[in-house]
């Protein structure tokens, strides 16, 4: 307030000058998150207010698209909402936490772990990015996600860093264990899935339409090379890139279908909550696991015990935060 700052430097206040300027910081205290809700509104309407700061229907979506690309989520679309919701709330009592310890993460700390991604995935920053945006993910989405995960891990090391340690013993042990496994050969399956979009409220008569195609699909398959010949003519369908997954990653029922029709054959059609969803199954592929280092695998137990504090210590956040659901639905 730069007239109460005056009148203090001047020494020239008087008692109803103090009432007058301890009314003006407190009205300020309250207009900054009304200004954080109203910017909020203005991008979509309110679903949630966690300790004054809102959340967005935006923000919901786009961590909808985030998990559903960047994590292989899948389920209804409430279910999937729920979820989202319940990180971003997750997302912003770290930051805000990490805020009251004055443990701010930097944009070239934020950068440098966008390039890591990208490289992982080998490519440029640049083209990951344009590559997210056409899955419908803003960059911003990802770089709150990168700023809450490093300064997450910067309040829970600060706070309990004396507890997270682990005995020579408990290493011991667990050498011996992840050593005996990985000299186990491991299969990893290669599938690839084909989804024939329908509404949710789709006629019978469009839902067997969809069927008869998913069955002139499978008909045609001969591997997962076959695929885009396989779906020539077939309106609206979405083809996924190719999944490794470890055998022991796959259900029960979905790894013995596999097993049952062989590689280079579809499985289905299955109902999917997107529409009507067909597998191709690629190829099985054998591997043996690298031997892991005994500090790898101390590595490994220590993470395994800061998640643990880190979520015990989240609880207790979210149990002491005011959270206000403006959508009950997502009340979950």
């Amino acid at each position: 307030m730069p007239f109460c700052k005056t009148m203090i430097k001047n020494n020239n206040i008087l008692p109803f000058t103090w009432i007058v300027c301890a009314l003006l910081v407190a009205a300020a205290a309250i207009w900054v998150p009304q200004i954080q809700i109203a910017d909020a509104q203005s991008s979509g309407s309110l679903v949630a207010i966690v300790n004054d700061e809102p959340i967005s229907e935006y923000d919901v979506s786009q961590r909808v698209q985030f998990n559903k690309t960047m994590r292989g989520a899948r389920g209804g679309s409430l279910q999937l909402r729920q979820e989202a919701l319940r990180e971003l709330i997750d997302n912003t009592l770290k930051r805000q936490e990490a805020e009251r310890f004055s443990l701010g993460v930097t944009d070239l700390q934020v950068d440098q772990s966008l390039e890591g991604m990208a490289a992982r995935a080998g490519a440029s920053t640049h083209d990951w990015s344009a590559g997210l945006r056409s899955e419908g993910i803003e960059i911003k989405t990802v770089r709150e996600e990168i700023q809450s995960s490093l300064a997450w891990r910067r309040v829970v090391t600060l706070r309990f860093g004396r507890r997270i340690q682990v005995e020579t013993e408990d290493v011991d042990r667990e050498y011996q264990v992840v050593e005996e496994t990985s000299a186990q050969v491991r299969y990893v399956y290669v599938i690839q899935r084909i989804l024939l979009p329908l509404e949710s409220d789709a006629t019978s008569q469009l839902r067997q339409a969809r069927l008869r195609d998913a069955h002139t699909v499978m008909g045609r398959i001969s591997g997962c090379r076959s695929i885009s010949n396989a779906t020539s003519g077939v309106f609206n369908k979405r083809i996924f890139n190719a999944q490794r997954i470890p055998a022991e990653g796959l259900s029960g029922p979905l790894k013995r279908a596999l097993d049952q029709v062989g590689p280079g054959h579809a499985i289905g059609p299955a109902p999917d909550p997107g529409g009507v969803l067909v597998i191709v199954y690629c190829n099985r592929e054998s591997i043996e696991a690298p031997r892991p280092t005994r500090e790898q695998v101390e590595d490994a137990l220590l993470q395994r015990k800061f998640d643990r504090i880190g979520e015990q210590f989240l609880r207790d956040l979210r149990r002491d935060a005011i959270i206000e659901y403006r959508d009950p639905e997502l009340a979950s």
